[in-house]
């Protein structure tokens, strides 16, 4: 839920640049292809007081893209990179969510650092969009450089560790590609090679459309990204921590039985039962308890620090 409402965010505010700034010729066309992949819309949780200038067309006006950097964010990302749709699909699934209920979570941030992050990526694309490359070097190459390893260790979780939430027929890892881990998987033949190598490809050949200035923007962005990743793990840790001291509180506090065998059957009856209602399935619930499995927590951790290795190791 944390790193999905950075993806979300940015690539969000890409294809609202696309739809805006994009030639009347091909908009329509354009618009049909950006929709899927566009799932929440960037302003949707920015509160208008606090960030005036976002709503604004006289203070603080939007930078405008040149044709040029619009051109490039057309095509710098292949076919089947977006993350967005898939982030959403798995949430679904993970979370035991409909679509609807999962867009009401989405409205509301899991965390304070979650909602300063995206308050800085749309604050630094409003006022200078060429650092959306940032953003996507730094997290789409994150998936590519750690993706399969991320991948291969949650898959050795096993049918049992994914069907914690299925009721249906045994889950097996293939389907794991269509919803739950689909975010890790890539279509086609290739594993998702085809698409790095055209992604880099395409960046390689954007070398010369940036003024030196604006080559210092996006590098100084990225190193933000890494520390706001690094805020983001330390969140997560605080949450978790913070409610397994709750778990353990309710526990504390629920009814002891007694000697007496129906006054203490009784006893253990509403110690249960306090424990089954202070555990229902409320979406807040169902995240910390995802969150805790050993086998995610370590996802995102990996996920927070392989942005930084990816932009170091520079492939």
């Amino acid at each position: 839920m944390h790193f999905a409402h950075i993806f979300l965010t940015f690539e969000s505010l890409w294809a609202d640049i696309l739809r805006d700034y994009t030639p009347q010729a091909t908009s329509t066309t354009l618009s049909s292809a950006l929709q899927p992949t566009s799932p929440l819309l960037s302003y949707l949780l920015v509160n208008p007081y606090d960030s005036p200038s976002l709503f604004t067309s006289t203070l603080a006006a939007p930078t405008a893209p040149s044709p040029p950097l619009v051109n490039l964010l057309q095509t710098v990302r292949p076919r089947g990179l977006l993350r967005s749709a898939r982030l959403k699909r798995d949430l679904e699934y993970l979370l035991r969510l409909n679509t609807t209920d999962l867009e009401v979570v989405l409205a509301k941030y899991p965390g304070d650092k979650v909602a300063d992050f995206c308050a800085h990526i749309r604050k630094t694309v409003h006022e200078r969009p060429w650092t959306l490359l940032s953003y996507a070097w730094c997290f789409y190459m994150a998936v590519f450089s750690g993706g399969r390893w991320i991948r291969a260790g949650l898959l050795r979780a096993g049918p049992d560790f994914w069907q914690a939430c299925e009721t249906s027929d045994r889950l097996q890892p293939s389907a794991l590609s269509d919803r739950g881990l689909s975010f890790w998987h890539f279509p086609g033949h290739f594993d998702g090679e085809d698409i790095k190598v055209e992604f880099k490809a395409h960046l390689a050949a954007a070398e010369t459309l940036f003024t030196a200035d604006e080559r210092v923007d996006i590098i100084e962005e990225a190193k933000n990204i890494f520390q706001l990743c690094a805020s983001l793990v330390q969140e997560l840790d605080e949450m978790a921590e913070a409610h397994d001291a709750e778990d353990d509180h309710r526990q504390d506090k629920a009814p002891q039985a007694t000697t007496n065998t129906e006054e203490g059957l009784r006893s253990k009856l509403a110690a249960e039962h306090i424990i089954l209602v202070s555990s229902m399935d409320k979406p807040g619930d169902r995240v910390m308890r995802f969150v805790r499995r050993p086998e995610v927590t370590g996802t995102m951790i990996a996920l927070g620090c392989l942005a930084c290795v990816a932009l170091l190791r520079g492939q």
